[in-house]
């Protein structure tokens, strides 16, 4: 089976090709304001070096958020742009999963932290049962000071994500001996990992209308909006 793959929910943007569990190629690329304008190149540059074709890809996998909500729109436009005719199997994953799985060979609980500004992370924290991914904390938006007492009760946990890195002073000092650990935030090739294991457990969607983002936050513009005609967030 072909996969088609993709994160572009923060500036550290991926593509990934695989067949089955072997990644085929990994493209990764750091953005700013150009997203939108880069994102189908990329993805023809890749299929075009391994001698492929949109036609080819079997299953796609999307990062749907939380992130940048921009990202978000751009990741969830060109899967919807590319899959339109075909209706192939489509599997959505949550960025906090795809950060926690690659970890997934870990012991420890795996708090999923991405920094969300304005003092605030989105979190979610997860372990792993002979390689499937288990919640125990569903993802969240929540300032800061508030991890102490969502997460004490939570033993033998590390930290990962730009959140993590961010905020690493506060949880050292905070949490004492914890540990952070730092890997590379392309997710591309273990959405694609996770997407599989979806698609193995008939977890997936041809409906273009289902492939729904998780913003968890409104985004700004919306958010002013709903202050500007009396609406509480």
């Amino acid at each position: 089976m072909n996969l088609l793959c993709f994160d572009t929910t923060s500036r550290d943007a991926s593509i990934a090709v695989l067949r089955d569990e072997e990644i085929l190629q990994e493209y990764n690329f750091s953005t700013r304001d150009n997203l939108s304008a880069v994102m189908i190149p990329s993805l023809e540059f890749l299929l075009r070096s391994l001698g492929m074709k949109i036609s080819q890809i079997d299953l796609f996998g999307v990062a749907v958020g939380p992130g940048l909500f921009t990202g978000i729109r751009i990741g969830l436009a060109t899967l919807k742009g590319m899959n339109f005719a075909a209706a192939k199997p489509m599997v959505a994953v949550n960025t906090l999963e795809a950060l926690a799985f690659k970890f997934a060979d870990s012991k420890k609980n795996i708090v999923a932290l991405i920094d969300a500004r304005k003092g605030e992370v989105y979190l979610g924290c997860y372990n792993f049962v002979n390689g499937e991914i288990n919640i125990l904390v569903q993802p969240c938006l929540l300032p800061v000071s508030a991890l102490v007492s969502l997460l004490d009760p939570i033993a033998d946990k590390v930290f990962v994500g730009s959140g993590a890195e961010c905020h690493g002073d506060f949880l050292k000092s905070t949490f004492g001996e914890c540990h952070l650990l730092y890997r590379s935030n392309f997710l591309a090739s273990e959405i694609g990992k996770i997407a599989l294991q979806r698609f193995r457990n008939r977890q997936y969607t041809t409906d273009l209308q289902k492939l729904l983002p998780c913003y968890i936050r409104r985004p700004d513009a919306e958010s002013n909006l709903a202050r500007a005609n009396g609406a509480v967030d």
